[in-house]
């Protein structure tokens, strides 16, 4: 299976054709569409989004991953076993979030046996490049086969929750579609804060920690954990991003309500 993820939307023909060229190469695949509404151009949210998927993906999955501002420059294009699953993809950070886990190899992928087209488009590695290297790691071709090995992996930087004096300083991993805010605040980092109350401070406003939406009233400013283990601010039938008036990347804290 190829899952495919990419921030070129669903108004264009670019997933349409890159999912041409995979059947092209590999009629027997099956290609399912994680997102392709990615912010345009945001590494780091498509990062969050990967890392949040991963496990739910079957061994043996390829992941195709097109988030790539630096299409046509000398950033290399890479293709990486982790856990038994594949990653196919520029090498610009997008996969920084998985390299906690066991990463078993990383090839540059150059090797134009596995291009859709040689020389590859400057604008369209999706397709020349991406497309075409997952196709054929799906249909059999062992990771090696597409190029040299490839240590030097670019990472992101990240701002991890800071906890101190009771408050958690973080930031917005990203906003889905229903305005809900993800954090990479996780249970452990709010029992080192301290704060084990039901309603606590966001940026001073006040909110109710819940089990699920439907607890809270509506347009009330909700927090819990999400099924991905990070804790979630949300409100039942509104947009928490807005009531908030939070952006991806924004700082956020969080606070025991004062008495």
């Amino acid at each position: 299976m190829i899952a495919f993820i990419s921030d070129w939307g669903y108004d264009s023909y670019y997933v349409g054709v890159a999912k041409a060229v995979i059947y092209g190469i590999s009629p027997k695949s099956t290609v399912i569409d994680i997102t392709h509404g990615i912010t345009p151009f945001n590494i780091k949210e498509a990062s969050y989004i990967i890392e949040r998927i991963f496990d739910d993906l079957p061994r043996g999955t390829v992941l195709l991953s097109v988030v790539d501002p630096g299409v046509g420059t000398k950033r290399k294009a890479i293709a990486m076993k982790i856990e038994g699953k594949y990653c196919v993809g520029p090498d610009n950070g997008i996969f920084t979030r998985l390299f906690n886990r066991d990463v078993v190899s990383c090839f540059s992928i150059e090797n134009p046996k596995y291009m859709y087209k040689n020389p590859p488009s400057a604008t369209f590695h999706g397709r020349d490049i991406f497309a075409a290297a997952a196709a054929h790691i799906d249909n059999g071709v062992f990771i090696d086969k597409l190029g040299p090995k490839w240590l030097e992996v670019t990472k992101l930087d990240y701002n991890i929750p800071e906890i101190k004096n009771g408050l958690i300083k973080s930031e917005v991993a990203y906003i889905d579609s229903f305005g809900n805010v993800e954090t990479t605040i996780t249970m452990d980092d709010l029992s080192q804060a301290g704060i084990t109350e039901n309603v606590l401070l966001i940026n001073g406003k006040r909110a109710a920690y819940v089990k699920n939406y439907s607890e809270g009233l509506e347009d009330l400013i909700l927090v819990h954990f999400d099924s991905s283990g990070y804790l979630e601010i949300s409100s039942n039938c509104g947009k928490a991003a807005e009531i908030l008036r939070l952006s991806t990347g924004d700082r956020i804290i969080f606070e025991k309500k004062k008495m």
